[in-house]
């Protein structure tokens, strides 16, 4: 049998596209989407655009909301609640026990100082101080972040655009996490 250089060039192709696919859903894909925590002691049912959910103590789970007005309606701790948020984002926090979460930015990359922008800000989390880019929130529903409390920073991250564009990515994270994240990575 004659070789076919056509055939064999073609399947050289569509094997290193096969190999690119799994490289980027392995390392680098990141599931967009929203997630309900309950870090309390009690269950939480949740009603969300007419939907119920049921969350367990100490547990989170990932649900699909469209963009736009939801609608929101829970009890806890005695407390009705019943309101309408509006989601902006592809990925968001749905807080139902109005806990404290914080948001870590990293930034990625070189640039100019990156050491004293860093320990120019600060924030007091139980009497220890926690140097960067911290945000502090206890709302209902939280966007302001990238990576949602199931995902973790990449370990590969390929820089995309122009170099002189700064890249900082946040990440949201309940306070024993986020206090434990920071003794590992910066102390």
């Amino acid at each position: 049998m004659k070789k076919n250089p056509s055939l064999i060039g073609l399947l050289i192709i569509c094997g290193l596209i096969a190999f690119i696919l799994l490289f980027y859903n392995t390392f680098l894909n990141k599931k967009d989407g929203y997630v309900i925590d309950n870090p309390s002691k009690k269950t939480i049912n949740i009603k969300i655009n007419d939907k119920n959910y049921t969350i367990a103590p100490q547990q989170n789970a990932r649900i699909e909301l469209p963009k736009g007005k939801t609608k929101i309606s829970y009890t806890f701790n005695n407390k009705n609640t019943d309101t309408i948020i509006d989601i902006v984002r592809s990925s968001g926090l749905i807080n139902p026990t109005l806990q404290d979460y914080y948001t870590f930015t990293r930034p990625y990359g070189v640039r100019k100082n990156k050491d004293s922008i860093f320990l120019s800000k600060n924030i007091a989390i139980d009497n220890q101080i926690y140097h960067g880019i911290i945000e502090k929130s206890s709302k209902l529903y939280i966007e302001n972040f990238y990576y949602n409390l199931d995902q973790d920073y990449p370990r590969i991250f390929i820089k995309s655009g122009s170099s002189d564009k700064n890249t900082d990515l946040s990440k949201i994270f309940n306070k024993e996490n986020f206090k434990q994240f920071y003794f590992e990575n910066y102390e």
